[in-house]
């Protein structure tokens, strides 16, 4: 039988050492075997490589969930495989500019442009053209961000899950994360730091992002695709 898939995208960011996250908090993989260890180990029957890693659950290309603002909240492994699994509808974001705010009217017209309702039952994907400064020094504040008028709307017209190339949605300059908290605290999940989303302008498509199944985790990374159809 012939797969209805035409095209498979990938749409997450490389995990490597020292890469730079927004709470800069250390990323390291190192050695736990190495194949000249294992072979002199062996008598030369095995030769063996494995590493071991210490990243932030919020790093790279990731899926944050409610426990992350609110102790109430779904953790990783409660998360219904569902919402994450949904067509996707992108929306085009790429003339707003570093600091500046997308508005409610920005998401008005990206949704006439998009000929697409924005609303429940998709991957609802704001689409920035971040992606030849990620991981560059200051990504994580010289960037669009979504303002809290424009989140609470977005609750209102009950999305179902918000993805972004962004690193973080709030206004850079409000530590606390109002927007973060208004999405989390109505039970919208949210994947931050996509890549490669001009690949899918004028596609059907359908978004798939599942998280690892971490007990009580707040965040995990992820490795989306995007099923063109």
């Amino acid at each position: 039988m012939q797969s209805p898939v035409k095209e498979v995208v990938d749409l997450g960011h490389e995990y490597f050492n020292g890469m730079l996250n927004i709470s800069g908090s250390a990323v390291a993989f190192w050695p736990h075997e190495d194949h000249d260890g294992t072979r002199q180990m062996s008598g030369g029957k095995l030769s063996m490589e494995s590493r071991m890693m210490l990243i932030p659950e919020h790093c790279g290309t990731h899926l944050d969930v409610p426990r992350h603002c609110d102790p109430d909240g779904d953790s990783v492994d409660m998360v219904p495989l569902d919402r994450l699994v949904l067509p996707g509808h992108l929306l085009d974001f790429t003339h707003k500019k570093n600091g500046e705010a997308i508005s409610i009217d920005d998401f008005k017209e990206a949704e006439e442009k998009s000929g697409q309702e924005i609303g429940p039952g998709k991957a609802t994907i704001c689409w920035t053209g971040v992606d030849d400064a990620w991981g560059k020094p200051g990504f994580h504040m010289d960037r669009p961000y979504v303002p809290t008028d424009s989140a609470q709307w977005l609750v209102d017209r009950r999305i179902s899950l918000f993805c972004t190339d962004l690193i973080g949605m709030d206004d850079p300059s409000e530590w606390w994360w109002p927007t973060h908290t208004i999405w989390l605290k109505n039970n919208i999940y949210m994947v931050q730091q996509l890549c490669n989303l001009d690949k899918l302008a004028g596609k059907e498509f359908l978004f798939v992002c599942l998280p690892l199944k971490m007990r009580d985790g707040t965040a995990s990374p992820v490795r989306p695709v995007a099923l063109v159809m």
